[in-house]
C-alpha cells in the first residue's frame, strides 16, 4: 500500500489530483490532465488507454496514481465506477464526443430510458397504486433534490382528480411534523432518485412506521428503504450523457396518473369539473 494512502483515504481523485499537481514531474501532470479534462474516463478505460491519450510510459500512469494514494491503477478505477453509479456528474458520461447526429443520439437514448423503465412494471402493482390513490384519505407526496419536481409533478396531476393530495413537507415545516400528519389509511409516494440526501433511509422508515401505505419510485442504486415500502418502482436514470435522465421517470409517474384516472372513475371526473369551473370563475388561465 502506498504510504500516503492512509492520508489520501476518502478522498475523490479529482481531489487528491488538485492537491499534487503542482509537484507532478511533466509525463504525470500530462495523465493528470487527461483525468481532469474528462473524469469519467476512469471509470470506463484502462491504463494502456490512458497512457496514449496522454502519450505517456504505462509505468509513468502507474506512478501517478501510486502517488495518489491508490495500490494500483484497477483500484483508482474502481473508486471511479462507484463514484459513477452513485451518479455524480464528474464521473458520468461518455468516455469519446459523439461521433454522429448528436439530437438523433439523444432521441435513441431517451427512447431507450423510457423503454428500459416502462418494462419493468407489473401492470397488477400498477393497478394496486390506482386503487390506493382512490381509497387513501390523504396522499402525501415527498423528493428531495432532482426528485422534488417529479414528485411536484405528480402531486399536480392527481390533485386535479381529488382531494386531500399535496407534499409531504409544507414550507416551514420540519420533517417530523409533515410525517406525523399521516395515518394508517394514507399514501405517502416517495421519488428518491440517486444522489439523495444522507438520511433518507431513516426517513421512509419513520413513514413506515406511520402505518401508511408506502410507495417509492427509485433508481437501482437505492438500498435499504425499499424494505420499508409497499411497492417500489424501478426507474432507469443513467445514460451515456453526464447527467441523469428523468424521461423514464416522468413516463412512469405518467402511467400511475392515468391508472389514477381509471381506479377513481366518475368521483374523478366530477372533480376535474370542479376545478376547471373555479378556473373559469377566477380567469386563471389564458
Amino acid at each position: 500500500m502506498p504510504e500516503n494512502a492512509a492520508v489520501l483515504a476518502g478522498k475523490p481523485i479529482v481531489q487528491r489530483i488538485h492537491e499534487f499537481y503542482p509537484k507532478l514531474p511533466e509525463g504525470e501532470r500530462k495523465v493528470a490532465d487527461v483525468l481532469l479534462a474528462a473524469p469519467a474516463d476512469l471509470a470506463v478505460r484502462n491504463a494502456i488507454e490512458l497512457a496514449t491519450q496522454a502519450e505517456v510510459s504505462n509505468a509513468t500512469v502507474t506512478r501517478l496514481f501510486r502517488r495518489l494514494g491508490y495500490a494500483s491503477f484497477d483500484e483508482a478505477r474502481q473508486a471511479a465506477r462507484a463514484m459513477r453509479a452513485t451518479g455524480s456528474p464528474l464521473f458520468s458520461g461518455k468516455a469519446s464526443k459523439p461521433l454522429g447526429d448528436p439530437i438523433s443520439e439523444l432521441v435513441h437514448e431517451e427512447t431507450v430510458v423510457i423503454e428500459a423503465t416502462l418494462s419493468r412494471v407489473n401492470p397488477l402493482v400498477l393497478r394496486d397504486i390506482g386503487s390506493a390513490i382512490r381509497t387513501a384519505p390523504r396522499i402525501r407526496t415527498l423528493g428531495y433534490r432532482n426528485s422534488h419536481f417529479l414528485s411536484q409533478y405528480l402531486t399536480a396531476q392527481i390533485a386535479m382528480m381529488r382531494p386531500g393530495v399535496a407534499p409531504l413537507l409544507m414550507p416551514g415545516q420540519t420533517e417530523s411534523e409533515g410525517i406525523s400528519s399521516l395515518g394508517p389509511q394514507d399514501l405517502a409516494i416517495v421519488v428518491a432518485m440517486r444522489r439523495r440526501p444522507a438520511g433518507f433511509n431513516r426517513m421512509v422508515e419513520a413513514i413506515a412506521t406511520r402505518g401508511c401505505k408506502v410507495l417509492l419510485l427509485a433508481d437501482e442504486s437505492i438500498r435499504g428503504a425499499p424494505a420499508h415500502a409497499t411497492w417500489t418502482l424501478d426507474c432507469v436514470v443513467e445514460t451515456p450523457q453526464f447527467a441523469d435522465s428523468y424521461v423514464g421517470a416522468l413516463a412512469l409517474l405518467q402511467m400511475i396518473v392515468v391508472e389514477a384516472e381509471r381506479a377513481l372513475g366518475a368521483a374523478g371526473h366530477r372533480h376535474m369539473e370542479d376545478v376547471e369551473d373555479l378556473r373559469e370563475r377566477l380567469g386563471e388561465l389564458e
